[in-house]
Formats: structure tokens, sequence, C-alpha cells
């Protein structure tokens, strides 16, 4: 074994290591391996062993826990403790490593066994043992409560509530005493109390104690699971029983210790030092009872950063200047600013602050990630600057330091533009490369920007006029020019966006009362933001007049653009004063009205269709400009009151404006509308800008149908290029194209062209008006379906199946197509339209379907990667199955007519459209969640109005064919009956989509299970009716309606309903006399035996229905028992009727649940009467007096308290799945599971 275990990590060959794998692996997946590798641990002194045995056993504890007996655990857990306290100081030295791993597998077990009984949380009493011995030992019970306080934490993943549940009690049982250890050990550390006679030992001592506080410290009290990349948002919830850290002594302690350990180089120690400080300076502000007490806390931590700072303690190492960083930004998220300027030395302070950032941003190249905290820093003292209670209590020099502050961080950027253009070897990524960081960088900067804005605009303007100044006299290298000027372009749009919604100053003597208004610049916010706006304008004139110009630079220009946007046509436009602005702004630019101005976006827009198409992100976001501006509504206001109406610019008459409506007056764009697919937009041709089409025809369709509303002509003119297109493939009245002329090369890019733009405008159909002008060209011969363009799709999918450049696009415009969003599909009553257009989806979902069912997915090689098959298969049948999912629940189309006219249009779509999610296995899904979703919302819609077609085309086949043909309807096609296990098959899917962290996807499971269950039982319940009904007429005694609870005359309780049915009945009624409906649901949930075998059988074990449904009861139980799913009110509706459906099996069921839960509660853990080592007493299994069937007096307690909860669940609910009942139900099933959880804690 040690020699496998050095090959696995240390193998001098690819083929040694690939046998230790081969070997070694296995042991890690087999519980059964755990004595051995125990066993290892014990005997083996090579640290690669130690690391794999611990490895390996970690694995086995966490997957196979419920498989390991309590004795096993508790002897494993005793033995891996006797190995730390007596060969842990020695592996220490060796191998520190591998006792890690060791630790690690000792905490695991104690956090897995920790709610099996109060004899599990005893590690407090074992760890105590190792800190009254040695100093070796002390290092190492520091570290098994460092580790432990660690995997204590709650994660998201399976047993997600339980491990939460866990960490609670963890949190109020044992974390006080561990950080009151780490404290008084850190007290003694400092007054040098410990006896440490090695150097090495002292500093690895404290290294570990100060890892324990900082675990402590930032241990998840509440359980929420906080998201990590947001973690300085944080606020540090500790308990109000920790009543040390109220003592301002706690920062000085850490503080003090920082100093030490810097000055002995110790930078590992002072880094952790640093982390303590930033979360003691995130402590709730309810956690202090008196203001006396947050006030010393704040000014211990101000002193603190004052003396670093001044003194640059330990800022040469990287790590101690990133956390100061981090305390710097910290002190001032967590306090007000009138706070931070109550404490004694908050000048020294900020003074320090200041100079430490006009150095960190001179020096921009160290530790440029860090300069983040400093510069938000800096940001958040903007806004209470703003207020005049506020801006009187801070010191006068400020807001200088923030607008000199602002300055040097402009320059820093133009630095940074020059070294990365001239030196390729910097190691740092580029922001402007990095959208993330860009924008957290610019943001940062609007908000400085806020802070004496014209001083800040007059230094943009200087840069900016200096580097275009150099770049045209050739000062500047053109590469070093446009980086410069990208970064100043990014900038001034970051300035703009930042004092859009700074108020115009009220003149003196002006009406306005508000207080939170800037004293008043010398120039208008808009008067500045339009200067600037003109140089920009300006450049993009001068490069939009070159034939290429660098990506980043285009890329900023679009920045601006939208920023712009935002600021006078977007939602901001209604915190500014509109005809000012627009006045002001004209002025500057030299332009005529606000028409005029828009232009210049729109015209930059156009220019980028025709000039910039190699640039893809380019396009991209000019596209999403085009749309914001054709969906922009703002509302702004008008400078001047009307009759009755109080004078100034405050009390004007809002007015709504549709930035769309003003495109439509734009010269620009009614060209574009008039030729939208003109040669010179050159984007459109490119195969790749696919997806691009579509975003472009969203945004015309938008702006075409404000302008068309009902009228045709328009929208027949803007047809016509898409109308040319459909006739070169697909003429009528004439014969349409061969098939082999379809699917001729030439027809490829014009067909996948026109589904794209179709789908575009069909995405652009808000309403029923424009939607039915589409219908209406597509559909423009609604008595020859077949010969309308609609048409042209079912015989394209008919040539192309094969090809997703082709299918994709098709399914996902015919997808669209039958979405009633919004209810934008409403025809007349007496109009065919909505059966027409199901019957022409019905037509291209068989046409696809029964190519993809019939196709040999085994001959695809392996040489095929999962992109390439999920866009081969997968992501076809996820579109399909949707596209079906919208025609069913559309609310356009009478189903009822196809069975009466003997129309198997909706018999064909329903049997390709089960048979495609029926040959997706769980794997296949859990996979593509793309396809997973529309898989689980085709089966909610079709369970829920169509669970008689379902049954029947499930049901199991008595013939020897597995294939018959379908109706016949213009020409027959063979359509596949599902396999004998079809519904099985649904139920086992809606069994893993229950498992899934798709919340979404597990709450569709649940509808579609209420489906299936109502529709069984109420069938059964029509049933009974029926046969008491003749009972009555022949002159019998009726019988008596089942219940859950009901017992039957033969005093057999907990029958199924069906047997309590026939127990009551006469002699069966003859099967012609019976309904169909009902002989199906019977021959479902009472297969016969010895019927056709099925040629694809499902997994062993699952066979029958009545068996899966006796699963899903199951695992709902399971799921509320350990909340990890969420929603009980979904869960409810299912779970009454599995109930009602299946008593006898709810019987057992039940007291199943009682008696495994009894028994994990008990002293023994979690096997049935097992005892672990330090159980109690009364002995082992059975033994001892008082003991019943195993169990003590307190598993007798709680298997009453159990059994009375489960009388609960069903009290008051009637024998029916009617609303008032499951309405009910629901609420007995909330109070059930938070008393279930409560006693299982």
């Amino acid at each position: 074994m040690e020699t496998l275990c050095n090959s696995l990590y240390n193998a001098t060959s690819e083929q040694e290591r690939s046998q230790a794998h081969t070997i070694l692996i296995p042991l890690t997946q087999d519980a059964s391996q755990l004595p051995r590798l125990q066993n290892l641990i014990g005997t083996s002194n090579q640290p690669h062993a130690l690391v794999f045995a611990a490895t390996a056993a970690l694995k086995i504890i966490t997957q196979f826990w419920a498989q390991i007996g309590d004795t096993q655990k508790e002897e494993l857990r005793s033995f891996l403790l006797n190995f730390l306290a007596q060969k842990g100081p020695d592996v220490l030295r060796s191998a520190p490593q591998a006792l890690t791993q060791v630790i690690r597998l000792v905490c695991r077990i104690v956090k897995l066994a920790w709610l099996e009984g109060p004899q599990h949380q005893t590690i407090t009493e074992h760890v105590g043992q190792f800190l009254q011995a040695s100093t070796v030992h002390w290092v190492i019970g520091l570290e098994i409560y460092c580790e432990l306080t660690t995997d204590m934490q709650p994660q998201l993943g399976p047993s997600m509530s339980r491990f939460r549940r866990t960490a609670l009690s963890f949190r109020d049982t044992a974390l006080p005493s561990i950080f009151t250890v780490a404290l008084s050990t850190l007290h003694k550390m400092h007054a040098r109390q410990l006896q440490i006679p090695e150097q090495t030992q002292e500093r690895r001592l404290l290294r570990q104690v100060l890892s324990l506080c900082c675990s402590c410290l930032s241990f998840d009290f509440m359980g929420t699971i906080p998201d990590e990349t947001s973690d300085d948002q944080q606020t540090v919830m500790v308990p109000h029983g920790w009543s040390m850290l109220r003592d301002d002594s706690i920062p000085t302690l850490f503080l003090s210790l920082y100093q030490r350990t810097c000055q002995d180089k110790h930078y590992d120690c002072s880094v952790i030092c640093l982390q303590c400080l930033v979360l003691l300076s995130s402590l709730r502000r309810s956690f202090f009872h008196k203001e006396e007490d947050r006030a010393k806390l704040l000014s211990s931590l101000i002193m603190g950063c004052t003396q670093i700072l001044s003194n640059k303690v330990g800022l040469d190492d990287g790590s101690n200047y990133h956390e100061l960083c981090r305390l710097l930004g910290k002190i001032n998220t967590a306090h007000q600013l009138t706070e931070l300027c109550a404490a004694d030395a908050f000048q020294q302070w900020i003074d320090q602050v200041y100079q430490f950032t006009i150095e960190s941003l001179q020096s921009w190249q160290h530790m440029p990630n860090s300069k983040h905290y400093l510069l938000q820093f800096w940001s958040q003292m903007v806004n209470p600057l703003l207020f005049a209670n506020a801006k009187d209590k801070a010191p006068k020099a400020l807001e200088g330091y923030i607008q000199q502050i602002t300055c040097a961080y402009i320059q820093s950027r133009l630095l940074m533009a020059e070294a990365f253009s001239s030196d390729s070897s910097v190691l740092w990524e580029d922001p402007l490369t990095d959208e993330v960081m860009r924008s957290e960088q610019l943001e940062v900067l609007a908000s400085l920007g806020r802070c004496k804005p014209q001083e800040t605009a007059q230094v943009l303007m200087k840069f900016f006029e200096q580097v275009t100044t150099q770049g045209q006299a050739g000062q500047l290298s053109q590469v070093v020019f446009e980086k410069k000027v990208t970064w100043l372009v990014y900038m001034i749009a970051a300035f703009i966006a930042g004092t859009a919604n700074m108020k115009t100053p009220v003149a003196s003597g002006g009406n306005s009362d508000r207080i939170d208004q800037p004293a008043a610049p010398a120039v208008p916010p808009h008067v500045i933001t339009g200067e600037l706006s003109s140089r920009v304008f300006q450049l993009i004139n001068l490069t939009d007049s070159q034939s290429s110009a660098p990506e980043d630079l285009e890329l900023a220009y679009l920045y601006f653009l939208e920023q712009f946007r935002k600021v006078y046509f977007g939602m901001h436009a209604k915190q500014i004063f509109q005809a000012e602005v627009t006045e002001r702004l004209c002025t500057v630019l030299g332009l005529k009205d606000d028409d005029a101005v828009l232009g210049l976006l729109i015209n930059k827009i156009g220019r980028n269709f025709q000039q910039r198409v190699h640039l893809e992100q380019v396009i991209k976001k000019s596209l999403q400009l085009f749309y914001e501006l054709a969906a922009g509504i703002n509302i702004v206001h008008t400078t001047g009151g009307g009759p009755g109406e109080r004078a100034g610019p405050i009390y004007g008459s809002p007015l709504l404006i549709v930035s769309g409506r003003l495109l439509l007056k734009n010269e620009t764009v009614q060209s574009i509308l008039q030729r939208h697919n003109h040669t010179q937009f050159t984007f459109l041709q490119v195969p790749s800008y696919g997806k691009y089409r579509t975003m472009y025809y969203h945004t015309l369709g938008k702006l075409l149908f404000m302008e068309v509303k009902d009228n045709k002509e328009p929208f027949e003119e803007f047809m016509q290029p898409l109308s040319d297109v459909v006739a070169s493939m697909w003429a009528p009245p004439q014969l349409p194209l061969a098939p082999t002329q379809l699917r001729a090369p030439q027809c490829k890019m014009p067909l996948i062209g026109l589904c794209r733009d179709l789908r575009g405008l069909c995405l652009a159909c808000m309403n029923a008006d424009p939607y039915n002008l589409l219908f209406s060209w597509l559909v423009e011969k609604p008595k020859q379906p077949q010969m309308s363009r609609l048409g042209l799709f079912a015989a394209a999918i008919d040539v192309w199946w094969d090809d997703p450049d082709v299918v994709i696009p098709l399914l996902k415009f015919m997808s669209e197509f039958v979405h009633n969003k919004a209810n934008r599909i409403a025809f007349e009553p007496t109009s065919p339209s909505g059966i027409l257009l199901f019957k022409q989806v019905a037509n291209v979902l068989c046409t696809y379907g029964q190519r993809m069912v019939t196709r040999d997915w085994s001959s695809v090689g392996p040489g095929v990667s999962s992109g390439q098959l999920y866009r081969i298969r997968f992501k076809g049948i996820g579109i399909a199955l949707e596209m079906f999912s919208h025609a069913l629940q559309g609310n356009y189309t009478n189903f009822g007519v196809f069975e009466v006219y003997q129309d198997t249009s909706l018999h064909d779509a329903f049997a390709i459209a089960l048979q495609l999610g029926i040959s997706l296995s769980a794997e296949d899904l859990s996979a593509y969640l793309k396809t997973l979703k529309p898989y689980y919302l085709f089966l909610e819609f079709a369970t829920r109005n169509h669970m008689p077609k379902m049954l029947e085309l499930c049901e199991v086949v008595q013939s020897t064919s597995a294939n018959v043909p379908s109706k016949e309807q213009g020409g027959a096609t063979l359509v596949p009956v599902l396999p004998a296990n079809g519904l099985c098959r649904v139920l086992a899917s809606i069994e893993e989509g229950l498992c899934s962290f798709e919340a979404g996807v597990a709450m569709q499971c649940c509808a579609t299970l209420d489906n299936i269950v109502t529709y069984l039982y109420t069938t059964l319940q029509k049933h009974h009716q029926n046969n008491r009904t003749r009972q009555k007429q022949r002159g019998q005694m009726p019988s008596p309606v089942p219940t859950p609870n009901h017992t039957s005359a033969t005093g057999d309780p907990g029958r199924t309903a069906l047997e309590l049915f026939q127990l009551n009945l006469p002699p069966p009624i003859p099967a012609e006399e019976t309904e169909e409906e009902v002989q199906r649901v019977l021959r479902f949930l009472y297969p016969p035996e010895g019927g056709l075998a099925d040629p694809n059988p499902p997994p062993p074990g699952v066979r029958t229905v009545p068996l899966l449904l006796q699963r899903l009861m199951s695992l709902l139980f399971d799921l509320v028992f350990s909340g990890e799913f969420t929603s009980t009110w979904s869960m409810s509706r299912p779970l009454l009727g599995l109930i009602l459906l299946q008593p006898q099996k709810y019987a057992t069921l039940k007291e199943g649940l009682v008696h495994t839960h009894t028994m994990l509660s008990g002293p023994g853990g979690s096997g049935a009467g097992a005892r672990g080592a330090s159980g109690g007493a009364g002995g082992g299994a059975g033994g001892g007096e008082g003991m019943v069937d195993g169990q003590d007096g307190e598993g007798q307690t709680k298997r009453s308290k159990l059994e009375g909860y489960f009388s609960d669940l069903l009290s008051g609910t009637e024998a029916n799945l009617s609303t008032k009942t499951k309405d009910h139900f629901t609420r007995n099933l909330y109070h059930f599971a938070q008393m279930i959880r409560t006693s299982l804690v």
C-alpha cells in the first residue's frame, strides 16, 4: 500500500501512476474498505500513505455515512483522536499535510454525527486534553478547532438543510467555548505568559490561534450561506452572548500583535491579524448595547490604522497591503460619515488615508486589485457630502481630498494605458479588456465625479485636449494614443452618468425647499456634460471617416452613447429638466433640436452596421443600443407651468416620452426601415452573426408596429424583401419546389436568415394587432394552409431535419410564433385560425420528431464532442418540446375538435412529443439544462388537460407489434406507439426532477405529479360513484366512500382505494358497461400479468406504476423531513393525492419513517437499537430495564410525538382533491414539516 500510494503521488512515469490509480481509486468507493484504510493510518509512517488513507476515508465517510454502523463510527473517531494524541507531534514535524488530512477526517465524523445525540457533541472535552499537554499538542488541538469551525459552515448542495441545523447547533453549544479558548490563548501569548522553548513552535502556535479566531469571527452565524464574492458588504452577526467583543482591548490586542509580527517579519501571522480586524470592524450595530462601546471600537481601529499608515508598518508585504485596504474600506462601509467625523483621531486618520491613496495611485502597478477598496472608500463619502448636515460636520479639506484623488485616478489610468501599450511584459491584466473590472472602476469614478464636478470636468477636458493634440501632432504612437483616448472616452461617459441626476441649482430667491442640493456650481451640470459630450462626438466623426478603428475605442464610444442615452432619452432623464438640457446641448453641439441630438446616436449605429462588420462585439453592442433607443420610455419635466400651476421648473408638468417615436422622426431610421435588408448592412450576410439578425429585426419590428398599427400597406412594404425570399423557395399557386430543390445549397442561407428575421419580428408583436398582421402575411391562403408561406417550414424541416444550422432557427421561430405571451394571439370566434395554427405546429413536430426518434444514435461516432452532440440532437428536441408546450397552453385551440372530426393531428403530435421526451435518459437531461427545462414544461402542460390522451398513448400494448399505423389523413404515416412502460418512464423522470437543483424544475415536477394523481384518483372516484348508482338501481346496499383511515368490513385496515371499492361492491360489472377511460386507469394501476415484454424495459426495480407512485410518495416525505425543498405548497398538492390513492402504502411508509427517526434520535445514534461507545445506561441493543422493542423511555416519547404529528397531518382532511381540501392539507403539511424538523434537531 505504501508503494502504491507513493506511486500515486510521486510516480516517476505516467504508466506507474496510472497503475497505482487503477488499484487505489476503487478503495475510495467501497465502504467495506474503511477498516483497511484505518489500519493503514495506524501502521504506516509514510506521508503519502497517510494522505491517501485519510482522504479516501473522508470520501467514504461523506458518501456512505448511512451505511456505516454506529459502533464503527465511534471506534473510528476514538482511534483517530488517539492517533493524533500519540503520533500527532511526530507527524506534524515530518508531514504536516498528512496531519491536516487526518484532522479533517475527524472533523467530518464529528460534523455528520452531531445531530445524532449529545454524546456526539463532546469534541471540546477531547480537544481540551490536547490543550493541557505539550505545545505541539496545543497546536494540534487548535488546528482541530480551526478545521472543525471551517467544516461546520453550512454550504449549498445536498443535505443543505441538515447541515444548516448542524451549524446552528454547533454555534450555540461549542463555538462560544472554542472562541473563548482562542482569545485566552492569544492574551497569554501577547503577555508572554506561555513558556515555549522553540521560536518555531511559538510562531506555529500563534498562527494557529490567530487562524482559529478568524474562523470563529467569520462563521456563518445566521446560516444564510452568503455570497463570498461580495464579502466586503457582509455584516458579522455574532450572538449577543459574545460580550468579550464589546471590550475595546480586543482590537488593541490584534493591532499590537500585528506590529510585533511585522517587526519579526512573520507576515503569515500579521495578515491574519488584519483579517480579524476587518471582521471586528463589521460587527452588527445591534450587537452593542450602548453607542459608546461601538464608538470606542471605532476609535481603536482608527488610531491603529493611523499608526500603521504613518509608520508604514508591514506595508512592504503585499498581503498586508491588501488587507489594510480592505480594513479601511470596511471601517468606512460600516459607519456613517458623521460617526467617523466624531472620532478624536479622524483628522489625522483621513490625512493619512489621503496620502496613502495618492501614493498608491501614483504607483498603480503595485497591487492594482487592492486599489478598488481605496477608491470605494472615497466614493462612499461623496453622497453624504451632498447633504448639508453631514457636510457641515466634515472637515473642510475633505471635498478637496476627494477631488484630488479623482484627478490622480484619471492620471493613473492614462499612465496605465501608456504602460500597457509600450511594455508587453506587464503582468497585470489590462482593465480595458476585462469588462467586469472596467465597469467596477468606472462606477467608482462616476461617484467620485459628483464631488466638485466642474473641477473634475476641467481636468478631463484638459487631458482630452492634450492627448488629441499630441496624437494629431504625432507626438504619441498610434497605439498609445488609442489606449489613452479610449480611457478618456470611458471616463467622460462615467462622469456624465454620475453627474446626470444632480439638480440644476435654483436661483437666489427661488421657491425650492430642498436640502439635498449641492452648492451651486459656477456652471450647471448639463452644460458641463454638453461640453464634454461635444468633444467625444467630434472624435467619433473623425474616426468614422477612417476605414478601420480599434475595437476597444469603438466599444468605448458605444459605452459613452449608452450613458448619453440613459441621461437624455432613458429612465434617468426624469431627473433632469429636458427643455433646459436640450437647448444647452444643442447650442454646445451646434445642433438644431433634440431630433438632431438623437440623430447623432442613430448615425453612429448606422455607420457601425456598415463599416465595423468585422468587430463582432461592436455589432452586438450597437444592436443593443439601437434596441434600447427603440424600447425606451421616460418621464421628463417641462420648465414652465400651465395655467393654475406654480411657476418654476420643479412644478412643470410631467410628460411621457417614448424614445421609439422620436426615432421614427429620424431620417436615418426611416431609411433603415425602408431598406432594412440592403447589401450595405453587410453584417446581415455574416453566417456567424445569425443571432444578431434576430435582435436587429426585433428592434425594427418595435419601430414598425409603432407606426403601422393595423395599417397593412406599410407593413406589406416592409415585408416585401422577405416575401421575395419566400417566393424564391415557395411559389404558390404553383406546386412548391420539390424536396431535392429545397435542399439545394443556395436555399440554405436564405432559409436560415428568413427564420431568424421572422422570429425577431414575432418577438416585437406584443399585442393582437401586430400579431394578426404577421399571421395574415404567413397564412395568406387560409383555405390552403399547406400552400401558404407558413407551409414552407414543414416542408423545409422535412428535407433539412439533419442539419442543426437550419433546424434550430426554424424551430425557434415556430416556438415563438405559437407562444401566446401577453394574450397576443386572439382570433375572432368565427375564425379557424387557432386550429390551423396548431395543425401546422403538429405537422412540423411530427415531421421532425419522427426522424429524430427513428434515427440510430449509436452510429454517432465517439469523436463527436458533447457540445456537438447537444447541437445535433438535444438542442432541437428541447426547442421542439418547448414549441409544443406553447401550443398546448396557448388557449387559442379547441382540442376537442380533433377527436370529434377524427383528425389525428393532436394524437400524432402527442405521441411524437412523448417519444422525444422518453428517448432522453436521466443523464442526458441532467447534462443539458436547456433540454431539461422544456421537457418538464411539456409534461406539466400535457398532464394538465390531456391526461386521457397521455394514458391512451402510454397504455400497455396487448398486440405483438411494437408499431401500429396511425389513422390516415391525406396520407398514412407510421407513428410509433409508446413502449408498454411509457407512463413508468414519465414517472421515473419526475422522480429525477424532484431532486433537481433547479427549483423551477422541481416545482414543475410537483405540478405534473399532482395532475397525474388527481386524474387517477378522481377517475376512480367517478367509477365508485357510478357503481353506487348502479347498486341503488339494483336495490343493493351502497358501499361507503373510502378514506385513507377507512377500515373495511373485514377489519382489514389500510387497503388501497381500489381494494376498498371492490371489497364492498357486488360482482364485477362487465367491462363493456364500464367506461373505457376508467378501464385504462385500472389497467395502469393494476397491470395484467403475462403481458407483452417491453423492448425497452426500465431499470430493475422500476416496473409498475403503483411501485413508482409509492417511491414518489416516499421521496416527497424525505424532502419534507430534510427541508431541502422549500415550497411546501408545491409538495402538498401531489402528496395528498398519493396518500388517498395508496392508503396502505402510506400506512407502511408512515410506520417506517416513525421507526427510523425514533432510532436516529435515540441515544444509540442511527442504527436500530445500536449503542455507541459512549452510549447511556442500558447497554446494548434490546438490553436494559425499561426498554420496549429496543427503545428506552426517551425513544417511546419520541415515537409518540412523531405518531401525533402524522395524525395531525390528515386531521380534518376529506377524502377528495378539491381545492379547499388541498389548501387545508397544505396548512397541515406546513405545520407537520416545522414540527418534524424541530424534533429532529
